[in-house]
């Protein structure tokens, strides 16, 4: 894209942005956000609130940017909204993790928005077989040639831009994970650990049930908040990571 005109104010440019961008995947298909952004010369952040502030023109579709669908229900949990919510604390979260991961696990990588910032921070140059769900997190792993990707398949949920199994699925009993990394909505002393939706709980509970160690990766913004679906109690995860580095959970009790 050319250079902006200086003289434009920041609402005309960001309509110059949210017509290339309209044009980019009219004529090329789904184009991912850091692509977007390099191709625009501006922050992944700006390219974000540019689509948000355009529904009626385009949408999120994990990491890519599509075409909206005149009447498509909205997802009652925006996935994209929520990414740049307390971004640094979740990047420090999973930079917390990293001292956990050996080369040659298996790991299990929960969906939202935290977990993208543990794929990003592990090294090009490690060997691992990471197994998920969600859209977001697959699109980074492929990025990484080291490591093997396993993608759990079944109904595409846009709410959590997640795949959950039509009907009980046996694909995790091939595995035995060394480390599951969970995301959490909501994290209670007393109420347990918490998500969104009862499908993604039950496939967080599987997960825990084949993983040798389970650590839960979550920002402390999340603490004192109760989410409708239980799938865990805090004493389940030996580890907490949050932004303060790892606890054990009667520490964050």
């Amino acid at each position: 894209m050319s250079n902006p005109d200086p003289r434009e104010t920041p609402a005309a440019r960001s309509e110059t942005r949210v017509a290339w961008l309209r044009e980019a995947v009219t004529s090329s298909g789904p184009l991912h956000v850091r692509d977007a952004a390099e191709q625009l010369d501006v922050s992944e952040m700006t390219v974000r609130r540019d689509v948000r502030k355009s529904p009626e023109i385009l949408q999120f579709l994990g990491g890519h940017i599509v075409l909206s669908q005149e009447g498509a229900p909205r997802a009652p949990y925006d996935l994209s909204a929520a990414t740049d919510t307390n971004e640094e604390a979740k990047r420090a979260a999973c930079r917390a993790c990293l001292p956990l991961i050996k080369p040659e696990d298996t790991l299990f990588v929960d969906c939202g928005t935290t977990l993208p910032h543990l794929i990003n921070a592990i090294p090009s140059d490690v060997e691992l077989t990471i197994i998920c769900y969600a859209l977001n997190i697959a699109d980074l792993v492929v990025r990484k040639p080291k490591i093997k990707l396993v993608m759990l398949g079944g109904v595409y949920h846009p709410s959590t831009a997640s795949f959950y199994p039509a009907e009980e699925d046996t694909t995790l009993d091939a595995y035995a994970i060394n480390l599951a990394f969970m995301s959490a909505a909501g994290v209670d002393a007393r109420l347990g650990v918490t998500c969104t939706t009862f499908r993604e709980a039950t496939l967080k509970r599987s997960a825990m049930r084949r993983a040798a160690r389970s650590v839960l990766v979550s920002d402390r913004s999340k603490f004192g908040q109760v989410r409708p679906a239980r799938f865990a109690a805090l004493a389940d995860f030996p580890l907490i990571a949050t932004e303060e580095g790892l606890s054990a959970p009667d520490a964050m009790a």
